[in-house]
């Protein structure tokens, strides 16, 4: 850690806490509690789904520009603006009476949400040395995937003991703590003087698009993180309880368990991809076969009424192989100039919240127009056509991003690699890397 630092790190970490509940309302509104919102608020899919739009929207269009307003301003200052509209967002959701309301202050939690993650890693790039920004940027990103998984079993198990409104009235309570904390730190530390010189360009944007190779990695990659997240967040729980009968607290329980696996397959695939001399698109590519015959397997389960818990392996399975991050934004990094790779990786980041955002609304769509079989006490149980026609969906989407991903090659950085690689192994044997690997990851 960099000396005379400390204040900073507190910062880093109150912000970090605010991700994780960032996270928490991410992915909690409206999978975890589907049933219970649609009971309380007496309203259909399509209107429930849209809370979990509402705010994934407003996320995704924020990302495109939070990452320009950091740097010219700083990641404290762009997370202290972040702070104030995410705490009125989370206090207004649990006392809101009408469906505006609702969608408003979802709205204000995603925009506030946006500042989080990027302003945390640029101010932790600029206070930990770079031997342990690694390190601690993996602790970061476990922070919120933690949430992820609070936001499923635990939290049905205390909504299920209290109600919907009195948890997020707690939750809002914390966050407003927090926020007040962060601000009032945030007022002994020095701003970052603006840079005057950082404009917003969308012409970078149209650079970006206009290539082959990034519009297949963007295809791929929305489509099958879309695909994961709106099982996670929308519409997961729902199914396991209304099709494989899954009692609820059971349901909740797998979806935490979607997101542990989520949060530790990163890591693993990365270390796997460095192992196989940085090879990527092979992941990617397990990655879409996997969610295509997933999807195979539902809709055929679904068709001949094999209500299997095989299906919530199959959610397991999809959900390790779908944190491809670490794979996709060297990729990005690889192919683009390097004035443009941030905001590939920002065009990227906020199409998959679009990609959710869109399904789930859909899916709502689907589940209204399809009808369902039976009401018991508010709650909609839909019925099995209407679930037949969602996974006919995501299974159409699922065989173009399996189209999209034979698109994708390996970099040429990764190519030349391989190729020095093979050349290693010819001048010194089987085992150069023993002596001669760090050289060569240095210098390529």
């Amino acid at each position: 850690m960099k000396k005379g630092y400390f204040l900073q790190y507190i910062l880093i970490i109150i912000g970090t806490i605010l991700y994780f509940w960032a996270n928490v309302q991410r992915t909690a509104i409206p999978g975890a509690i589907f049933d219970v919102l649609q009971s309380d608020l007496r309203v259909g899919a399509a209107s429930i789904t849209a809370l979990g739009a509402s705010f994934m929207y407003i996320y995704a269009l924020s990302q495109l520009i939070v990452g320009i307003l950091i740097t010219k301003y700083g990641g404290f200052r762009v997370i202290s603006f972040g702070t104030v509209i995410f705490t009125a967002g989370s206090l207004l959701f649990p006392f809101a009476k009408s469906l505006w309301l609702l969608y408003i202050s979802r709205a204000l939690v995603g925009l506030g949400s946006a500042a989080f993650y990027l302003g945390i890693i640029q101010e932790t790039r600029k206070s930990v040395s770079k031997n342990n920004f690694g390190i601690v940027l993996s602790l970061i990103l476990l922070g919120g995937y933690l949430g992820g998984i609070v936001a499923n079993a635990p939290l049905v198990i205390f909504v299920e003991k209290t109600s919907w409104r009195y948890v997020f009235i707690v939750t809002g309570l914390i966050i407003l703590l927090l926020s007040v904390l962060y601000l009032f730190l945030k007022l002994f530390v020095k701003n970052q003087e603006v840079d005057k010189t950082i404009h917003i360009d969308l012409s970078v944007f149209k650079n970006i698009l206009s290539k082959k190779g990034n519009r297949f990695l963007y295809y791929f990659g929305v489509i099958n993180y879309a695909i994961y997240y709106v099982l996670q967040t929308v519409i997961g729980k729902k199914f396991l309880e209304d099709f494989c009968q899954i009692p609820t607290i059971k349901a909740a329980v797998i979806l935490s368990l979607m997101g542990g696996l989520y949060a530790i397959s990163g890591p693993v695939i990365a270390s796997l991809s460095k192992i196989l001399l940085n090879r990527r698109t092979l992941f990617l590519r397990l990655a879409a076969i996997n969610t295509t015959i997933s999807m195979l397997i539902i809709f055929l389960c679904i068709v001949f009424n094999i209500r299997t818990e095989l299906i919530a392996v199959l959610f397991c399975i999809i959900a390790f192989l779908a944190s491809l991050s670490p794979l996709l934004v060297p990729l990005l990094h690889d192919i683009n100039k390097q004035k443009e790779s941030g905001s590939a990786v920002s065009i990227m980041t906020a199409s998959f919240y679009i990609g959710v955002a869109v399904l789930g609304n859909f899916i709502g769509v689907i589940l209204n127009h399809l009808g369902y079989i039976s009401t018991d006490n508010g709650v909609i149980i839909y019925s099995s056509l209407a679930y037949m026609a969602v996974f006919i969906m995501l299974g159409a989407i699922s065989l173009f991003a399996l189209y999209s991903v034979f698109h994708i090659k390996e970099s040429e950085k990764t190519l030349r690699f391989l190729q020095m690689c093979h050349y290693m192994e010819d001048k010194y044997g089987a085992h150069w890397h023993d002596k001669y690997e760090h050289d060569l990851y240095s210098n390529v």
